[in-house]
């Protein structure tokens, strides 16, 4: 094994020391009851998850996608974000991120055996496929990578709607007769951001560079997710993705994902430093 220089030991220590500054200075600016929330949502997360197993081999319910190991980053980004007043379209995975939102354990496991109380579909949607009106959660399709589409849909939507507050409006009388408004309550905002998560199996999708080729092309506020287990379901993700395709294609929008990756780190600094 060669050994490593003087310079490139000390270069390897300054990385370090900067890396523990910057955690220090999220940690110190995050106060305790921050941080205990934060544990708590991960821990429940996985607990639910741990039960749903438990469930599923006792045959109470029939269907359960795990979570775990997906936790820490879904519970930072839904206490960065505005439930009910942004917009999310998580994929199979994403229970913490619900759960941070305001989505209740009860809720989901209503959900995961089919009950008729179950406040998303009344148990006509398949487990894992969250849904909230109140926080803005769509529930997504059993084809992977769709839900892009749909979220940089959403964009396009709320750009349109603050370009033009008229179409949001329902028509006189609201006699159902009439066009979409009479059956949707349209909210829009302006500043919304749409979120939407996959895992890295579907980036080798269609739909995933539509939705990125869409929304890099109208500056759209979406913020793309990509969730790296190592594993497309049960498929290594070396067999099933090009990940340097993957990169030199992501090079072409690069300049576009920078600038929403500041933006969206300045909200979640933000969050952090309690303003």
């Amino acid at each position: 094994m060669a050994r490593q220089s003087g310079s490139g030991v000390q270069e390897n220590k300054k990385t370090a020391v900067s890396v523990a500054e910057k955690a220090n200075v999220v940690e110190s600016s995050l106060t305790r009851e921050q941080l205990v929330e934060f544990y708590r949502l991960m821990y429940l997360s996985r607990r639910t998850d741990d039960r749903e197993i438990v469930l599923k081999r006792q045959q109470k319910i029939f269907f359960q996608v795990s979570c775990a190991g997906h936790e820490a980053l879904l519970v930072a980004a839904g206490m960065a974000m505005k439930p009910g007043y942004d917009w999310f379209f998580p994929y199979y995975r994403d229970r913490a991120i619900c759960l941070a939102l305001g989505n209740t354990v009860e809720e989901q496991l209503l959900q995961a055996v089919g009950a008729a109380d179950d406040m998303a579909s009344g148990g006509r949607q398949m487990p894992s496929h969250w849904s909230s009106k109140k926080l803005n959660i769509v529930t997504s399709s059993s084809s992977t990578a769709t839900q892009c589409l749909h979220a940089v849909g959403c964009a396009e939507a709320g750009r349109f709607f603050t370009r033009h507050p008229e179409a949001a409006k329902k028509p006189e009388g609201d006699s159902r007769e009439g066009d979409y408004r009479s059956y949707k309550d349209v909210t829009f905002h302006g500043d919304e951001v749409v979120y939407v998560s996959i895992g890295e199996g579907s980036t080798s999708q269609g739909e995933f560079w539509e939705a990125l080729n869409t929304a890099s092309n109208g500056k759209l506020p979406v913020l793309f997710v990509v969730e790296d287990n190592g594993y497309a379901i049960s498929t290594p993700v070396e067999v099933n993705t090009p990940r340097l395709m993957a990169r030199i294609r992501l090079r072409a929008i690069g300049r576009w994902l920078r600038r929403w990756r500041t933006a969206v780190q300045g909200r979640v600094r933000r969050w952090c430093m309690g303003t």
